[in-house]
């Protein structure tokens, strides 16, 4: 009873104003982050409606609903495939609170997915600040290290439509200030609150496991620093707790290690310690498919689109760290703070070294990587306490503190320049005034968000009548952002991969005057909205002509468009990749990206230019305005990697006859050399004839290695090898045509001694090799 008279007279109103009045008093220095915190949630509300769904939300919480059924007593019910893996540290709250409160229609579900992840992501602003104000013992910075971490652009876009990496870059945060915590405290309680934190950060991204190890080997120091057994013996105590409660957190949050937890744990680990690539990525001008990518990739991404100012803070923060590391390295290594500090520079290099030296898939950019802006704000602010700490003067500190806030206010700014589109913002590193510049070097945007906004624009524009656009990508993210829209609004649109439908492409249109709409972010194009060509007009047509090649599909050249028709047909043929490659007959005819590469890349997804009707498939698909030597078609499955086959392949010229008059002009005299392929020489070129020929016989590179004369002749990095390396693919140099296959390469115009040529493999060594004496 005296325990019971002691809490109800707690909430006296005597009392309550005594608790009232001390956390008034407690809050009171932390009015300004107080006051952004609240500015902060007061502009996310705001703008919560403006973010559409993305192609990975119908995904996340699929799969979270599967495992959901599945733990209530459906044994067949874990999501498929690599899915499976995903854990249910964040998925499981958002999709409780949808059950919780009724949630059932699209709209109301993924609004509610985008207020608390945006929700969440605030939490991460304010441990940020707790996390800088104990490093760093001043309000002001701490206030700093939350404006940094929140005001990062692309994050905050990410932050209302991405519940994997944002969620865990907010949990990195969290797991930092917890570790900080728990060595400061060194108290039993306080570990076993860091392996429940630490051991959700890992259920969320394998890349967890970088702060999983680093704390052992920090408790390893203070185990070698330790004096007396009663130390050593809390030590021991500590870390054992922190890791029975990691472990047995990220064992609960995963349900699909529960069957088995030792064999599926390995499982787990190879499945996302190499998850393969299905997408296709553009980096500075250059596309890759399924396949690993430049050393640089993340270090590039994650210096173009960071807030620019704050790049070399981060610098000087890292710098300052290590060099006082050095100065004093047994008191740092003892000193909770400066270690700290050490730990943060960790957790920002060393994931970006694991990714390069172990040759990891990282893609979209580097939003799996995102995690990277925990600590690497937390070093721009220690670089900004090393500038004012240097300078003597108040006026000069001040000064310093100004450019800062400019720097976030212009930062600020940019954002609401191209609100809501701040997953596509990129800093002044790179050319973002070139029209479409921009969008040829870097792919522009993963998430398709932003067809909310072409449906919108095409809503407004016809205020009543029913509007139609295709299914255009394999997530039906048009649909879902339909769906998403004010229902008045979205029972207008309807979704069909039929002849009339407008088409919602991301990037530019394929045929400008097609085109009804284009969203511009920097000049270049992320989401276009057009018109179809006439696929039964375009139908009669290419019937009326013989194709320019025959294959799964034909493909006829009519119009100076791209016919696919195939006959009879389904959907399911139509569904894939279908890359078309376009090689010009001058290669100074290419502009931007292009000119590296030496064709222009028109692939297509078929609903987008095509459409299934009266059992046929039918795609128009628009050339380029230049004259066109040759082109390069194949169909991918959806999701393809390396290790994946095109479902047809085939190459065609699209003008026969100036390939047969060159095909006569070579074999009018007898070959330099007879192989798998005769070699002619004919005005300066090297000329390779095959008859018959067959596509297979031209998928394998060729080599041409050519040696001068005079090694001076040679570009100065070729000297050394003494001879010239002009290795190509056939389909760059060649075509198919009347059965056979003729190829021309242009030769150096120094004296050439020899020429060594012939096709391989790579990896298993040559299919064929020739090699000819030349005196010219």
């Amino acid at each position: 009873m005296t325990l019971i008279r002691h809490i109800l007279s707690s909430f006296s109103p005597k009392n309550c104003g005594a608790h009232l009045r001390m956390t008034l008093r407690t809050l009171a220095p932390h009015w300004g982050a107080l006051l952004a915190l609240a500015l902060f949630l007061v502009a996310g509300l705001a703008v919560l409606d403006d973010y559409g769904v993305t192609w990975d939300e119908p995904t996340q919480r699929r799969f979270a609903v599967a495992t959901l059924t599945h733990l209530l007593g459906d044994a067949d019910a874990l999501p498929d495939a690599s899915d499976r893996f995903y854990g249910m540290a964040f998925e499981a709250p958002l999709l409780l609170v949808e059950r919780a409160f009724g949630l059932q229609a699209p709209r109301e579900v993924y609004l509610s997915r985008h207020l608390l992840t945006h929700l969440f992501f605030l939490t991460g602003g304010l441990f940020a600040y707790l996390l800088a104000r104990r490093l760093l013992v001043s309000r002001l910075l701490a206030l700093f290290a939350m404006l940094f971490f929140l005001l990062h652009p692309r994050l905050y876009a990410h932050s209302f439509f991405n519940s994997k990496d944002v969620p865990f870059l907010v949990m990195f945060i969290i797991a930092l200030y917890l570790a900080h915590r728990a060595f400061r405290m060194d108290r039993i309680p306080a570990f076993v609150l860091l392996g429940v934190g630490i051991g959700a950060l890992i259920n969320l991204r394998i890349m967890g496991v970088v702060l999983l190890a680093a704390i052992p080997a920090m408790r390893a120091l203070d185990l070698a620093f330790a004096q007396g057994w009663a130390e050593r013996k809390r030590i021991v105590l500590t870390t054992g707790a922190f890791a029975l409660a990691g472990g047995l957190t990220a064992y609960v949050l995963l349900p699909y290690l529960w069957g088995d937890p030792a064999g599926r744990s390995v499982e787990w680990w190879t499945a996302f310690s190499d998850h393969p690539n299905i997408v296709q990525e553009l980096f500075r001008g250059m596309l890759y498919r399924g396949m690993r990518f430049p050393a640089d990739y993340v270090p590039v991404w994650f210096s173009i689109t960071s807030l620019p100012f704050a790049l070399p803070l981060g610098v000087i923060g890292g710098a300052a760290v290590i060099a006082g590391c050095v100065r004093t390295p047994v008191q740092a290594l003892r000193n909770t703070r400066t270690r700290f500090g050490l730990l943060t520079v960790g957790c920002f290099t060393l994931p970006i070294l694991a990714v390069i030296l172990l040759d990891s898939n990282v893609y979209n950019g580097w939003r799996q990587m995102y995690f990277l802006w925990a600590p690497f704000s937390l070093l721009a602010v220690f670089g900004l306490r090393w500038i004012v700490s240097t300078l003597g003067q108040a006026r000069r500190r001040a000064a310093v503190y100004g450019a800062a806030g400019a720097g976030l206010a212009a930062t600020l700014l940019s954002m609401a320049l191209i609100h809501p589109n701040q997953q596509d913002y990129f800093n002044f590193f790179v050319d973002r005034t070139t029209p479409e510049h921009l969008g040829a070097q870097y792919k522009m945007d993963y998430w398709k968000h932003p067809s909310r906004q072409a449906l919108e624009w095409l809503l407004e524009r016809n205020p009543s009548s029913p509007v139609k656009v295709n299914r255009s990508d394999f997530g039906g993210i048009v649909g879902h952002n339909a769906r998403i829209l004010p229902k008045a609004a979205g029972d207008r649109v309807f979704t069909a991969p039929d002849a009339e439908a407008l088409t919602i492409a991301y990037g530019p249109a394929a045929d400008e005057g097609r085109a009804l709409y284009a969203l511009k972010v920097y000049g270049s194009t992320i989401v276009s909205l057009s018109r179809k060509a006439d696929l039964r007009a375009a139908y009669a047509a290419a019937r009326a002509s013989e194709p320019a090649l025959r294959s799964v599909f034909d493909v006829h050249h009519v119009n100076g468009a791209l016919v696919y028709v195939k006959e009879p047909c389904s959907e399911a043929d139509a569904i894939g990749h279908f890359q078309l490659w376009v090689v010009p007959e001058h290669k100074s005819d290419l502009t931007g990206a292009w000119t590296r590469r030496g064709y222009e890349d028109r692939s297509f997804l078929f609903p987008g230019h095509g459409a299934v009707f009266d059992g046929k498939c039918v795609a128009s698909v628009p050339l380029p305005s230049y004259s066109v030597a040759s082109v390069r078609l194949q169909q991918w499955p959806l999701g393809a990697t390396d290790d994946d086959t095109p479902l047809w392949e085939s190459s065609a010229v699209l003008y026969p006859d100036a390939w047969r008059a060159a095909h006569q002009a070579a074999v009018s005299g007898a070959p330099l050399a007879r192989s798998v392929f005769d070699l002619h020489l004919g005005d300066r070129a090297l000329v390779y004839v095959k008859e018959p020929c067959g596509q297979a016989d031209t998928e394998t590179r060729f080599f041409l290695h050519v040696v001068p004369e005079r090694v001076d002749d040679l570009p100065e990095k070729r000297r050394r090898h003494g001879f010239d390396n002009l290795d190509f693919d056939f389909f760059l140099r060649g075509g198919h045509f009347d059965g056979k296959c003729l190829a021309r390469v242009p030769l150096p115009g120094y004296a050439i001694a020899s020429i060594r040529t012939g096709q391989f493999v790579g990896g298993e060594g040559e299919v064929w090799s020739a090699e000819v004496a030349v005196r010219r």
